[in-house]
C-alpha cells in the first residue's frame, strides 16, 4: 500500500498578520500532483488541518476543494484525525456520510476510536486515527480518573484499542520524546509534561504523527510529516516535504521525502540599510517572506518604508544595535534604570542604540533636552555637565536617593 503522509496544514494561518491561504493553496496543488503521479492509495493527515477551532471561510473552502479532488477526482482514500488546533466536532461533521466515499475523519474524545480497514493486493491494513488526547479530555469521560499527564493519557487510550491481525498504521497528534520542536508549534501544556513515549507506538507497523513542524524520525517506525510550509522564522533552515511510504506485505516499509516548493520562501537577511537596498533589484528572492536585521549603528530615518519598497514581503525588521549594545557586566541585555537619574538613563539609552559614547557636543544637546523635559514636568533640572557632576550623580544614584526607581 502506498501512503502519502501530511500533517500540520494550519489552513487559515496568519504569519505576522499575513494570511497564508494563497501559499497553502500553492503547496496543496503540488500534493495533488504527487498523489496523481506516484499513484498513491491513501493520504493520511495527522492533525492541525486548520490553524484554529473556527477557521476562516477561505480556509474551509480550500480544504473542501482539496479533499474533493483527492476523493472524487482521483479516487484516493483519505484518513484524517484532528490536532490540538482543530475542533473535532466541526472537523468530523458529516463523517459517517463521507466514509462511504472514502474520506474517514476521526471524531474527538470522549467517544470510541473507530479503526479503518483498507485493502490492497496483499490484504487488509488497519488504520487507527487517534484524535489529539489530553488528560482533561479523559477526565471528562471518566470522572474518577486522576488528571495525570499526556503520556498517561495516551497510554490509557492505547490500552483501549482493539487488537488487529496483520499490518496496522497509527495516526496521532502529540509531542513524542526525541522530537525536535520549533517556535511555530503551540505548547500543549502550561506546566507539567506534554511529552509522550515513542514506545506507545511499538505495536503498529507504522506510526504517522503530527504536531512537530520538522519532518523527522523519532523511532524505527515513528515519523513526523512536518508542516508543508514554514510558519515561523525558526523554520528558515527547514526543507518542507510530503512523506511517501510503501507498506509491504510483511509490514516493512520504505520512506521517501518528496520536497515541496513554497510560493514565497521564509528567510532572514542582515546588513546595512544602503547595502541591502543596493542589491534588492538583483535578489531573486526579493519577494520572499523576510526578517531583515539592520547592522547600522547610527541613526536611520524612514528605513521601514524604504525596505518594504525594495522587499515587498518584509514581515519583521530589527536592528542589531538594539540587541547587542548596552549589555550589563553579567552579559544581560537592556538598560538598568533602577537607582539612576533621568540624565543617566538618557545617556545609557544613547549608548544602547548607537554602541558609542556621546561626543561633547551631542552630550550638551541631549542634556538640554532632558532638562527641558524635567522643567516641563516640574522637576529639578540636572546640573551642567562635568566629570565632577557625573561622579557626584553616580554616587547619589548608588545611594538610592535620586532619579527613577
Amino acid at each position: 500500500m502506498r501512503i502519502l503522509h501530511l500533517a500540520d496544514l494550519h489552513l487559515g494561518k496568519l504569519v505576522h498578520e499575513v494570511a497564508m491561504t494563497d501559499d497553502q493553496a500553492h503547496v496543496l496543488e503540488q500534493v495533488l500532483a504527487m498523489v496523481r503521479e506516484s499513484r498513491v492509495d491513501v493520504v493520511a493527515i495527522s492533525g492541525d488541518v486548520y490553524d484554529r477551532a473556527i477557521p476562516p471561510v477561505a480556509a474551509t473552502q480550500l480544504m473542501d476543494g482539496f479533499l474533493s479532488r483527492l476523493v472524487l477526482d482521483l479516487g484516493v482514500r483519505v484518513v484524517l484525525t484532528p490536532g490540538n488546533h482543530d475542533s473535532p466536532e466541526r472537523l468530523s461533521f458529516g463523517s459517517r456520510l463521507l466514509s462511504g466515499r472514502g474520506l474517514f475523519i476521526a471524531p474527538g474524545l470522549p467517544g470510541d476510536i473507530v479503526p479503518v480497514t483498507l485493502d490492497d493486493a496483499h490484504g487488509p491494513v488497519t488504520f487507527f486515527p487517534l484524535p489529539y488526547v489530553t488528560p482533561v479530555m479523559l477526565k471528562r469521560a471518566e470522572d474518577d480518573l486522576a488528571t495525570g499527564d499526556f503520556n498517561e493519557a495516551l497510554g490509557r487510550v492505547m490500552a483501549g484499542l482493539p487488537e488487529c491481525a496483520g499490518r496496522s498504521v497509527c495516526l496521532a497528534h502529540c509531542f513524542t520524546l526525541g522530537g525536535d520542536a520549533c517556535d511555530s508549534e503551540r505548547p500543549l501544556s502550561i506546566g507539567g509534561s506534554c511529552h509522550v513515549e515513542p514506545a506507545h507506538f511499538g505495536r503498529f507497523s507504522l506510526a504517522l504523527l503530527g504536531h512537530l513542524h520538522r519532518p523527522q524520525k523519532v523511532a524505527e517506525t515513528v515519523f513526523y510529516a512536518g508542516s508543508p510550509l514554514k510558519y515561523s522564522f525558526s523554520e528558515a533552515g527547514h526543507v518542507k516535504s510530503a512523506a511517501l511510504y510503501d507498506l509491504a506485505a510483511d509490514g516493512s516499509f520504505t520512506r521517501e521525502l518528496l520536497p515541496l516548493s513554497p510560493r514565497h520562501d521564509m528567510r532572514r537577511i542582515s546588513g546595512e540599510l544602503d547595502a541591502l537596498l543596493a542589491v534588492a533589484a538583483a535578489d531573486a528572492g526579493r519577494d520572499d517572506y523576510l526578517w531583515i536585521e539592520l547592522t547600522d549603528k547610527g541613526a536611520l530615518f524612514d528605513y521601514a518604508s524604504k525596505l518594504r519598497d525594495a522587499y515587498p514581503n518584509v514581515l519583521n525588521i530589527t536592528r542589531a544595535a538594539y540587541q547587542a549594545a548596552g549589555q550589563t557586566e553579567d552579559g544581560a541585555g537592556g538598560i538598568e534604570v533602577r537607582g539612576k537619574t533621568e540624565w543617566e538613563i538618557a545617556r545609557a539609552f544613547f549608548r544602547h542604540v548607537t554602541d558609542a559614547e556621546l561626543e561633547p557636543g551631542e552630550e550638551d544637546v541631549l542634556r538640554a533636552v532632558v532638562e527641558e523635559m524635567l522643567q516641563a514636568e516640574g522637576a529639578e533640572p540636572a546640573s551642567p555637565a562635568s566629570s565632577a557632576d557625573t561622579a557626584s550623580q553616580s554616587e547619589h544614584a548608588a545611594s538610592g536617593q535620586g532619579g527613577l526607581s
